[in-house]
């Protein structure tokens, strides 16, 4: 009888585990970039202003401070326990040069209507008119672990959606750009978002939909608990039996 409560007592243990481990990495995250609207609710970088990110053009938010001439750097954010950085390139045709990224200010800024801005590049020096993904430009997102990455907000120059059938480059293949990209599932940390395509048009990345995928220790603990339930399902069986 000892032996059947010490393994009841670890089953416990196991199954409390699960519980508190499931929804850490089976619930949705939503980085929502096009939340800038000077707002008390808007979606800020993680980091503190004029150290880890600037003021820019109006209400924009950069990565540098580009009204000293500065570009690279990135913006970070923070949101449901995952991490993730904003870096910016320009391919000028030698290769890819680390530049600024904007975070694009939206006064009218509406999810419901999808009306918004988000992450854009800068590669021009005293020229803040061109803030979105354009011709030779690149955003990539590094995630501080691996995630499954759902679902894409795409907004247009106009803060709107009217892409009219055109393409970007997403981690390099042709994708059509429309206001919600859902049922990607693609699992990874690094993803990129890029000018290019079949039929190739500017766009803001308004947001990413991820959720965070467990590491291999948390499977080996589940795998465990399992086999420790079915131990002590036999175990129960046999006492019965006898």
């Amino acid at each position: 009888m000892n032996f059947t409560k010490n393994l009841a007592v670890h089953v416990l243990g196991y199954a409390m585990l699960g519980m508190f481990a499931t929804p850490s990495f089976a619930a949705t995250t939503t980085f929502d970039f096009a939340n800038l609207a000077s707002k008390p609710t808007d979606f800020r970088p993680s980091e503190v202003l004029n150290q880890g990110y600037f003021g820019c053009s109006g209400r924009d938010l950069c990565s540098s401070n580009i009204s000293q001439g500065l570009f690279g750097g990135d913006l970070q954010y923070t949101a449901g326990g995952i991490s993730v950085s904003a870096t910016g390139f320009y391919n000028a045709g030698s290769g890819y040069n680390l530049v600024t990224v904007v975070q694009d200010h939206e006064g009218a800024y509406s999810a419901a209507n999808q009306i918004g801005a988000g992450l854009g590049v800068y590669h021009k020096t005293n020229d803040n008119s061109d803030d979105n993904i354009t011709h030779g430009e690149r955003l990539v997102l590094t995630f501080n672990q691996d995630v499954n990455l759902q679902g894409l907000l795409l907004r247009s120059e106009g803060h709107n959606t009217n892409f009219d059938n055109k393409t970007f480059l997403f981690n390099g293949v042709s994708t059509g750009l429309i206001g919600n990209l859902t049922n990607i599932n693609t699992v990874g940390r690094t993803f990129s978002f890029e000018f290019g395509g079949a039929r190739p048009d500017q766009f803001y990345l308004g947001g990413v939909v991820v959720s965070a995928v467990p590491e291999p220790e948390t499977y080996a603990m589940m795998l465990l608990g399992l086999g420790a339930l079915s131990l002590f399902a036999r175990r129960r069986r046999a006492v019965r039996l006898a």
